[in-house]
């Protein structure tokens, strides 16, 4: 099947985080960053980003999948009732893409940053 939508995942489903393999046989474009500034929130060890605040850039990793990739993701992200996937710009390797990223309202621990890799690790889910 053609990997035609372009995700930008954030948290679990970055490389060694537990959700990743859900991606398995997705095309990795690689590391990057939102264009616009977002903030992320840290609740039961998930991360999520508001477009609510605009704090920072948030940091993942863009991935081209398939439509049954893309259902996956929907389903293990509650989209649209609990994560809501939305289109954004992404900017990697100096190239911009528009991508589906999924949003949710602000509640749980304010990140000091964009990037879930910094989260305490009593705060990680993995």
């Amino acid at each position: 099947m053609e990997n035609k939508h372009l995700v930008f995942v954030y948290g679990t489903l970055r490389n060694n985080h537990s959700n990743h393999h859900l991606l398995r046989g997705a095309y990795y474009y690689g590391i990057g960053h939102t264009c616009d500034k977002y903030t992320m929130y840290i609740k039961a060890g998930y991360p999520f980003v508001t477009s609510i605040e605009a704090s920072y850039p948030i940091t993942g990793e863009l991935y081209a999948v398939d439509d049954d990739t893309l259902l996956a993701l929907d389903k293990i992200e509650g989209h649209p009732r609990y994560y809501t996937r939305r289109e954004i710009k992404v900017n990697v390797e100096e190239v911009e893409y528009t991508v589906w990223m999924y949003f949710r309202d602000p509640q749980g621990k304010l990140m000091s940053t964009g990037d879930y890799n910094d989260a305490p690790q009593k705060d990680v889910v993995d």
